[in-house]
């Protein structure tokens, strides 16, 4: 096609803490799920521990049949893309639970009320595994991005971060250590 130019996009880091400020900040999410070539979405009722992501839904909905054959979600919340990992980890009134339960009925009265005590409720857990936002700095377009490296049982991640020294390419992830 005669004239036509590709954009340039930059890039640029994100932080932990701008991600955690929004999932706290927001009081729903969006959520993605995928099975069988089926992509369904919904907006979920949700809290956080740091980058860790949690919601409670019925154990036979279509996220969780879609979520135990493909735990790869994607969730927006405000303008950030969060692609992550997701499993669940029992009733919201289990024992285990206990930081959900108390953090859910606190952010979520009403949802927490009408919907935990069903036996047939869980809680699922979304482990984040990458970020993503799109910024204009100095009026241009630039993806903001973020990637976790590793876990730990009580940090959830060890590292965020972005390495833009341009050796490897624009843009490219490198652990850290």
């Amino acid at each position: 096609m005669k004239g036509t130019c590709k954009m340039e996009i930059g890039t640029c880091s994100i932080t932990k803490e701008e991600v955690i400020q929004a999932l706290e900040r927001e009081n729903t999410l969006t959520l993605a799920t995928c099975a069988e070539n089926r992509v369904t979405i919904r907006p979920m009722s949700h809290i956080n521990d740091g980058m860790t992501i949690l919601f409670q839904t019925g154990k036979d909905s279509l996220k969780m049949q879609q979520i135990r054959a493909n735990p790869h979600v994607a969730v927006c919340v405000g303008t950030y893309e969060i692609e992550g990992r997701a499993h669940e980890t029992g009733h919201p009134l289990a024992a285990d639970n206990a930081f959900f339960a108390r953090a859910y009925k606190e952010k979520h009265p009403g949802s927490f009320e009408k919907y935990s005590a069903y036996e047939d409720e869980v809680v699922v857990c979304v482990t984040v595994e990458r970020v993503r936002q799109w910024r204009y700095v100095d009026g241009q377009p630039v993806m903001a991005e973020g990637v976790l490296y590793g876990q730990n049982q009580n940090t959830k991640c060890l590292a965020f971060e972005i390495d833009n020294d341009g050796v490897d390419g624009p843009g490219s992830y490198k652990a850290p250590g």
